[in-house]
């Protein structure tokens, strides 16, 4: 088997002079833990284009590495799905998925929120939202945990 190539960052370390550093947020970053709960019920469904704000300002420069969702909760309807993003892009790291009482997805599910670089202008805060019309979710509780570096 024969050596393809390196990785970018791996050819960084390699000649690490002037402007060919590895952010260090990505190389040697610290990852940082965000948990939250939200509680949906009876009272208040979580119908679709609602959406629930989690944990707390994620900093401007940090890279999101995973969202993890898990569920507890009811549906009302056949199509309960929720996405996971932020004001930007309302499923910037997961995509369509349903919940039941034993949902667990774990993202980003979509490209563009793998390794996500949060700018600052409409992505610091990640949110839950109901993906589609109808989408009536009730009963239970949608646990988020984010994982993200920084330095």
């Amino acid at each position: 088997m024969a050596k393809y190539g390196n990785g970018t960052n791996y050819a960084k370390t390699l000649d690490p002079t002037g402007a060919n550093q590895a952010d260090p947020g990505v190389l040697t970053g610290k990852v940082r833990v965000m948990q939250d709960t939200a509680t949906i019920s009876a009272s208040s469904v979580l119908k679709s284009n609602d959406y629930i704000i989690v944990g707390d300002k994620i900093p401007t420069g940090a890279q999101v590495l995973s969202v993890i969702v898990a569920s507890t909760t009811t549906a009302l309807s056949t199509n309960n799905a929720i996405v996971v993003g932020d004001e930007g892009d309302d499923d910037r790291y997961i995509a369509s998925i349903q919940l039941t009482t034993s949902a667990v997805q774990v993202g980003p599910t979509n490209v563009a929120g793998c390794n996500y670089v949060v700018t600052g202008i409409t992505d610091n805060y990640i949110r839950v939202k109901g993906a589609t019309n109808p989408s009536i979710i009730s009963t239970g509780a949608i646990k988020v945990t984010v994982l993200y570096s920084v330095e």
